[in-house]
């Protein structure tokens, strides 16, 4: 869904086209009389049009003899599949309305309907954007509102919010304003998000003045009340903190606090998982950050022993081949297994098949090696349109259709290593088998897979 917009008179040039207020009888800020309740229609023109027209909730009233010279904004919002009212809407005056008149066609709008359908309308007096007719997020606000479809007004002029006329972006260290192709926060120009230029982006010393800068100070929690679920089995952590050499590796020297965290406000919010505590200098930040990744990995390491295959073309051949071979002999399809068992007890351990659209990978070396040449070839193609569909088995022992840990520690082995260690004639008795007395297809071998 996109920004809900307005039609009605509205202009493209709102400088050129902005009325002059009289200080003596105006409001300071472009005011409307903001109205909810309407419907939510996909009609859009044609709602419009009644809003306008003689039939309109403020011509029905004897009070409306006096005329109100007005317009009609209706907001509406944009989706993908087309276009739908809000239920909201704002009356703007031809000439600027003065207070009195604003009160007054506030309170003739006021409990009026639509039809006997519809609930009253509600309306009140509320500072608007002088382009898009959108009520602002100002001091003058009426409280009601403040929940619902609010633009921030814009710094360059507080007539105007920030979608149609978007303020500077300084840099919240040294304050100076940032070209569009120096947002090294990369998240779009709002006011909302804190940016850095390039030069304070990069200088871990000017950031630790900023964490402790007269506005940032007194925000002194010593920790986050983030809670961080675990990633893997505990199995699995303890193996990756073995492969790091027991101890969380040093910061790299070009990371700085802005570049670590996900959005820099992130760095001032206690809440949040990238907090920088208070009392923590940006080296200590850093550190931190690297014994939270130590502690909670994201992902396996898969065995290095895979580095030792050359991937070449023979072996990348010979690997779809294997593929096509093993999916053929057990006749298996994406709709059906055919007749690969959902169980392999090998000499090692029990295996299970994961028959739905997985994350796993196999841990065989040359399956493996091509995994990872793919990865760095095809910017993760193959990873997520081929090998999640590949049929795998797993010696996981925990519910393998959940999130890593939920699973367990294990080891994987594709279709194709399965049925080279298979024998070419499968035994119908091999297959007989029970789980919580549910039977399923089982093979036993006694070889390792």
């Amino acid at each position: 869904m996109s920004r809900s917009q307005t039609i009605g008179n509205q202009t493209s040039s709102f400088r050129s086209q902005r009325p002059q207020h009289d200080a003596e009888t105006t409001t300071t800020r472009m005011m409307g009389v903001h109205v909810s309740g309407l419907p939510e229609t996909n009609k859009i023109d044609r709602l419009e049009k009644f809003m306008m027209g003689s039939s309109a909730p403020h011509r029905r009233s004897k009070i409306s003899k006096q005329g109100f010279d007005v317009v009609f904004h209706l907001h509406y919002c944009r989706w993908y599949n087309g276009n739908e009212t809000t239920g909201e809407g704002v009356y703007t005056f031809e000439e600027s309305g003065t207070q009195t008149e604003l009160g007054d066609f506030t309170e003739l709008m006021n409990g009026q309907r639509i039809d006997k359908k519809h609930s009253p309308i509600r309306a009140c007096v509320a500072p608007i954007c002088f382009n898009c007719h959108f009520p602002l997020d100002c001091e003058d606000t009426p409280r009601h509102l403040l929940k619902g479809n609010l633009e921030k007004a814009s710094t360059l002029d507080s007539n105007v919010c920030e979608m149609c006329l978007p303020s500077p972006i300084h840099c919240c260290c040294c304050d100076s304003i940032l070209p569009d192709e120096d947002n090294q926060s990369g998240y779009g120009r709002s006011t909302r998000d804190i940016h850095a230029c390039r030069s304070c982006w990069n200088d871990i010393d000017i950031q630790k003045k900023w964490r402790y800068s007269e506005q940032n100070k007194n925000i002194n929690d010593t920790s986050s009340s983030y809670v961080e679920e675990l990633h893997l089995s505990d199995e699995a952590i303890e193996r990756e903190k073995a492969l790091m050499g027991g101890v969380p590796p040093k910061p790299c020297p070009d990371i700085t606090p802005f570049s670590e965290s996900f959005r820099i406000k992130d760095l001032i919010d206690p809440e949040s998982r990238d907090y920088w505590p208070f009392g923590m200098n940006a080296q200590q930040y850093l550190e931190h950050k690297e014994l939270m990744k130590f502690n909670n990995p994201m992902e396996e390491t898969p065995d290095e022993s895979w580095r030792e295959i050359d991937v070449t073309e023979e072996v990348l051949t010979k690997y779809n081949q294997d593929l096509h071979t093993a999916c053929e002999r057990f006749n298996y399809s994406t709709e059906d297994r055919g007749k690969l068992p959902a169980e392999i007890v090998a000499a090692d351990c029990k295996y299970r098949l994961v028959e739905n659209c997985h994350g796993f990978t196999c841990d065989s070396r040359v399956c493996q090696a091509v995994f990872q040449h793919y990865s760095e070839t095809d910017g993760g193609a193959f990873g997520a349109l081929v090998a999640t569909g590949i049929p795998i088995f797993t010696t996981r022992p925990g519910d393998i259709l959940g999130n890593p840990r939920e699973a367990g520690y294990g080891q994987e082995r594709c279709i194709a290593c399965v049925s080279k260690v298979l024998p070419c004639s499968l035994p119908s008795e091999s297959f007989t088998g029970y789980t919580n007395s549910v039977k399923v297809s089982r093979f036993t071998t006694d070889r390792k897979l």
